[in-house]
């Protein structure tokens, strides 16, 4: 896990949760995902990673800096792309700081998504 800075911070974000699905991958707990390019199909819907789960289903997710206003920002969201639930915010200065930490807690994040859309 390195640090991450100089780049637009959405950027950052997605690079991020971009190595942690990895770690998911060679964890066994999903068995792939897709990155979405700028204005490609899947951006234009409003999904940055299309996890491919165990079970042969996908999960669209969209990635956020974390910010004070997690609210309205998931509400702005939720209106442009109803269809687009799991939205995963990234904490780049905590991840910066404590990397493992805070890779530990997004994969606790997106593996509780995937428990709790299964029940």
């Amino acid at each position: 896990m390195r640090r991450h800075r100089s780049r637009k911070i959405d950027n950052v974000a997605e690079l991020i949760l971009g190595e942690v699905l990895l770690e998911m991958i060679k964890d066994g707990k999903i068995s792939g995902f897709i990155q979405s390019k700028k204005n490609d199909r899947l951006d234009v819907e409003g999904i940055d990673f299309l996890l491919i789960l165990n079970d042969d289903l996908a999960l669209p997710i969209q990635v956020k800096t974390h910010s004070r206003n997690r609210r309205r920002c998931i509400e702005k969201h939720f209106r442009r792309h109803p269809l687009v639930k799991c939205t995963i915010f990234v904490k780049i200065g905590f991840y910066n700081r404590r990397p493992e930490t805070a890779s530990n807690y997004l994969k606790d994040e997106i593996l509780n998504y995937i428990l709790s859309r299964s029940q």
